[in-house]
């Protein structure tokens, strides 16, 4: 999944792009990366933004492999990498209370919502950005989503006709069930 994510050039050059642009909110600051990965948002914060420091949390054992990946490029005393679910993390007081600039993380899922993250990310939000900062930001802070219908008549019909042959059974009796869905 990492390996995916990183080979989507578009989106990790987005992230890359957007902390070069707005250097200013990251310069001297306290990041937290939320579902850091293999630390690559981490990275961009320290090297293209200057970031003072960055607290990068993930709930998988990939945050081992976070910790190697920011030490082998000469941020490990620039970074804590904590393993664990952020609710907890913020229970358990491992990251300073109202002591974050910038929150980092890739809270959209899949058609922005879907699986989406957006709770946590409003309650660290809550817990964590210093109140002192007036430019303290979750990062990204907005999204648009352009969508539009379409008729695709040959999936439809994959989908319907499929039904009258399944290995050799008709199971045709499916297809209403299929056409509401499809």
């Amino acid at each position: 999944m990492h390996e995916e994510m990183l080979k989507d050039n578009v989106r990790t050059a987005a992230y890359r792009d957007s902390i070069i642009k707005n250097k200013h909110l990251f310069k001297g600051k306290v990041v937290l990366d939320i579902g850091c990965g293999t630390g690559i948002l981490s990275l961009f914060a320290l090297r293209d933004g200057e970031a003072k420091h960055v607290y990068a949390v993930d709930n998988a054992d990939i945050h081992h492999f976070a910790s190697k990946i920011l030490k082998v490029a000469g941020y490990e005393k620039k970074v804590t990498v904590i393993k664990g679910k952020i609710e907890e993390i913020m229970r358990e007081g491992k990251i300073p209370k109202h002591g974050i600039d910038v929150i980092i993380s890739e809270w959209m899922g899949y058609f922005l919502l879907y699986e989406s993250v957006l709770d946590s990310i409003v309650a660290v939000r809550d817990h964590y950005l210093n109140p002192k900062n007036p430019k303290a930001t979750v990062w990204p802070n907005r999204v648009q989503l352009f969508a539009a219908a379409i008729d695709d008549r040959d999936h439809y019909q994959r989908k319907v006709r499929h039904w009258e042959d399944v290995f050799g059974f008709d199971m045709s009796c499916m297809m209403s069930a299929t056409q509401k869905e499809a």
